[in-house]
């Protein structure tokens, strides 16, 4: 063959090759997650989010949850531990890991609180979707090793209506309250070689003055954490509670605990920008032993091209 054939013959190799690397592109990027997998030993990437039960499109008032799934599939990174809120049993969350093993890069699991809570009570077609509720930890299992969880109960008043008495464990009432059944792991981390402890939880609404509770919530948390052990620890979830309400994000700080969210927006009371839930910034992402954050959010709707829950997620990557 001569020279200038053989030239010819490589070049035309050479864009068939290009058209069909470009074609397999494509089919990957419209059917898979354009995320991929954290393989650092130096941070993890976090979210938390109360999923408010994932109801269908039917009974979510115009909220898609599945926008939450699209807005990650399309960062860099997939999570390496998510805390969900609001999950219904553990069949939901076996279908929710299931489907983040899926369609993100990674193979999740999950920890739950009660695998099948009791009932809210509620009767039309779509609150009794809501009826069981509870709080679990996913993971992705291609890079943890589950070692140890503790589960223990969000307190509230003694009288949870009038507001009044010492805190106590806010035990089922008129209804469930399997909500504010919290769930804490420890993880062996098998690329740092390091155990870390990650707990979801979900403090009492106003409905049962839990905020008047919340500092002695936020000490069992970290009660929680000593139990467990492991050297960074992660506290997420929906705490129903304010920065200011009875002196708990302080009291949090001074055990440890620091607040991304809080040290992007420079201060304890971020503006509005930062809230989560209405008005109010009641959901936390709170990190005890790490050397600092990076990436961090509060996603919002015009991130994820509309509402996904009432609740808004937060995410961090953060340092071991």
């Amino acid at each position: 063959m001569s020279i200038r054939s053989s030239r010819i013959l490589r070049g035309t190799v050479a864009v068939l090759t290009t058209a069909l690397t470009t074609a397999a592109i494509s089919v990957v990027s419209s059917t898979g997650a354009q995320a991929a997998v954290n393989t650092s030993a130096s941070y993890l990437v976090v979210y938390n989010n109360n999923i408010e039960n994932w109801l269908p499109s039917s009974c979510a008032d115009g909220y898609s949850w599945d926008r939450l799934i699209t807005y990650i599939k399309g960062r860099p990174l997939s999570p390496d531990i998510f805390t969900v809120q609001q999950v219904s049993n553990q069949t939901q969350l076996n279908t929710l890991t299931q489907r983040l093993s899926d369609e993100l890069p990674g193979t999740y699991t999950g920890q739950i609180a009660i695998a099948s809570p009791g009932s809210m009570g509620y009767t039309s077609t779509c609150g009794r979707l809501k009826n069981q509720q509870t709080n679990a930890v996913i993971y992705r299992s291609d890079r943890f090793t589950f070692e140890d969880a503790t589960r223990w109960r969000s307190d509230a008043p003694e009288d949870y209506d009038a507001g009044t008495g010492g805190c106590q464990n806010l035990e089922p009432t008129r209804s469930s309250q399997d909500r504010v059944h919290n769930v804490a792991v420890r993880l062996h981390d098998n690329v740092r070689n390091e155990d870390v402890s990650v707990a979801s939880i979900h403090w009492p609404t106003n409905t049962w003055h839990g905020p008047m509770c919340a500092d002695e919530n936020i000490k069992e948390a970290d009660e929680a954490m000593d139990r467990l052990g492991g050297g960074l620890k992660i506290v997420a979830g929906d705490a129903n509670a304010e920065p200011e309400d009875a002196g708990w994000w302080n009291d949090g700080k001074a055990d440890g605990y620091r607040d991304p969210i809080a040290e992007k927006c420079g201060s304890r009371d971020c503006s509005s920008t930062y809230d989560t839930n209405g008005s109010r910034r009641i959901d936390f992402l709170l990190v005890k032993s790490g050397t600092g954050f990076s990436n961090v959010a509060t996603v919002t709707p015009s991130m994820t091209g509309g509402e996904y829950s009432e609740h808004r997620a937060l995410t961090a990557y953060v340092n071991y």
